[in-house]
């Protein structure tokens, strides 16, 4: 299991914070940092300020080196496919090639193999926070038309960036291209994640046109569930399941001893006065997240292991708390080093 984070900019992060996280993130051996892409606050929280998605990650591309970097995720309907498809590929021709060996980052096996690979991860979902379409003026449909418009989206991109192709053209429900002649095409091509824990529609876009899938906020017996689902969907629609990597995101809060860590649960506790939804939140965490002391954050990502998630991304709330990540790489990963080592 490879290690991420994952961050919410719109809870009132600014992108010299966002910076800093970012670079201590990489200077530890985290995998990847990825970010929402969202307007509003999704907690309802007053007087949030936001930034965009892209802007952050173009700027990431350049104040970075090595750390992959990505959203989880972009709702289709925020962008035009084919901008989309543009602003990735240039941030991905900013970002540069990857090459890293595998057991230089957190949670992964030791290898003495590299692989080279686009330092930008592209995630898609269907979108979901209502309130943001309607301060914003993108179109929020019921969910079946939000699912056409992810899949339109994802053949359209996945149309343009194809290296076989001199000129791409599609007619949708709701995008016509005609002789679109994209280039320079991104390469090495982007990472296409597929966000979401639907069996049916999520599932089918993830094995038809992604090259991971991620689902939110799981306990081990709901990913040993959704994993078999996947590889399900895999067998009735013809791909091999060794190709499409199966991950979770979901919160963390951890300390390196048990009054740390009910520090930290202080501090959430503390932004969750007064706002239900991150209240909600802090609850589904309890049960489902990254959470305690070093040995139980290093015993739940044991067994989100064993229930066959290939890559974490942990959601992290309290934004200027650069220390959590000093925790994780040098008290967390360890311990679940040496439970792999055990199991072998």
């Amino acid at each position: 299991m490879r290690i991420n984070l994952m961050i919410e900019p719109q809870e009132g992060m600014t992108y010299a914070e966002l910076l800093a996280l970012a670079q201590r993130a990489e200077a530890l051996g985290f995998e990847a940092l990825y970010r929402s892409d969202h307007y509003t606050s999704v907690f309802d929280r007053e007087g949030m300020g936001s930034t965009d998605a892209w802007a952050t990650l173009a700027g990431l591309a350049r104040d970075t080196q090595r750390i992959l970097l990505g959203t989880l995720v972009s709702p289709a309907a925020f962008r035009p496919p084919a901008q989309l498809a543009k602003v990735a590929a240039t941030v991905a021709e900013m970002a540069g090639t990857a090459l890293r060996a595998p057991d230089e980052l957190l949670g992964s096996a030791p290898s003495r193999s590299a692989a080279a690979a686009s330092r930008l991860h592209l995630g898609l979902g269907t979108g979901w926070l209502a309130s943001e379409y309607l301060q914003y003026g993108f179109a929020f449909d019921d969910l079946a038309t939000r699912f056409r418009r992810l899949e339109e989206l994802l053949q359209v991109i996945q149309g343009l960036w194809d290296p076989a192709r001199d000129s791409f053209s599609f007619e949708g429900t709701f995008e016509r291209l005609v002789e679109a002649r994209f280039l320079p095409k991104p390469n090495p091509r982007p990472r296409i994640i597929v966000g979401g824990r639907g069996r049916t529609k999520t599932m089918r876009l993830a094995v038809t046109y992604a090259d991971e899938l991620n689902i939110p906020s799981a306990t081990p017996s709901d990913c040993r569930e959704l994993r078999d689902a996947l590889h399900a969907a895999c067998e009735r629609y013809g791909r091999n399941p060794s190709t499409i990597t199966f991950s979770l995101m979901t919160g963390c809060l951890v300390g390196a001893t048990e009054r740390e860590y009910r520090a930290r649960a202080r501090r959430l506790e503390k932004l969750a006065s007064g706002y239900p939804k991150l209240a909600d939140y802090r609850q589904r965490m309890a049960v489902r997240g990254i959470v305690g002391t070093p040995e139980e954050a290093a015993d739940r990502l044991g067994q989100l292991s064993e229930a066959g998630v290939e890559r974490i991304m942990l959601q992290h709330l309290l934004h200027d708390d650069l220390e959590l990540l000093d925790l994780i790489a040098e008290e967390i990963v360890p311990r679940l080093d040496r439970r792999r080592q055990t199991a072998d």
